[in-house]
């Protein structure tokens, strides 16, 4: 009976996922409230592809489909490029998924949402994702820079 034990106890710990669990997954989340209507803001700032008129990182969006699927390439201005599946759509909002590209992140999932009426509008960003390549603290650095610099100037077009 000690020997059925001692082979059972390491077998139960192994299929109750012990020891083999995911490292948890950093967040990032930003608003912004912009002093302008929803329709005009979302229809700005909404777009999957919008996001090289409004983000002073990226250059170009090209949309391309791949067996049913829309995907974004974002050309950076170093010539960098990421690799973005579209994930979904709301009314006034749409997640996507990074496939590739020069961040240092892995497994990011992110959702771009706008709320708000015809005075108002809050934009609010926010992903999850694990760090590859960089400290936690780096990675979650380098995505809120993003979201700063993209959220800044959709905000700034509305302030001018």
């Amino acid at each position: 009976m000690k020997k059925f034990a001692i082979i059972l106890a390491p077998m139960i710990l192994i299929l109750s996922g012990c020891g083999t669990e995911a490292p948890p997954s950093l967040e990032v989340s930003k608003s912004m409230t912009i002093n302008a209507g929803i329709d005009d803001v979302w229809g700005y700032a909404g777009d999957f592809c919008a996001i090289s008129v409004w983000h002073p990182a990226v250059e170009t969006c090209e949309i391309t489909d791949e067996d049913g699927t829309t995907y974004r390439i974002l050309t950076l201005g170093d010539g960098a490029q990421l690799k973005e599946r579209h994930d979904g759509d709301t009314a006034t909002g749409y997640s996507y998924t990074i496939i590739e590209g020069p961040l240092p992140v892995k497994d990011y999932s992110s959702t771009f949402q706008a709320e708000g009426d015809a005075e108002s509008t809050t934009i609010n960003w926010s992903s999850t994702f694990m760090a590859e390549g960089a400290t936690d603290d780096e990675a979650k650095e380098v995505i809120n820079g993003i979201y700063d610099g993209g959220l800044s100037t959709i905000a700034d077009n509305f302030n001018e």
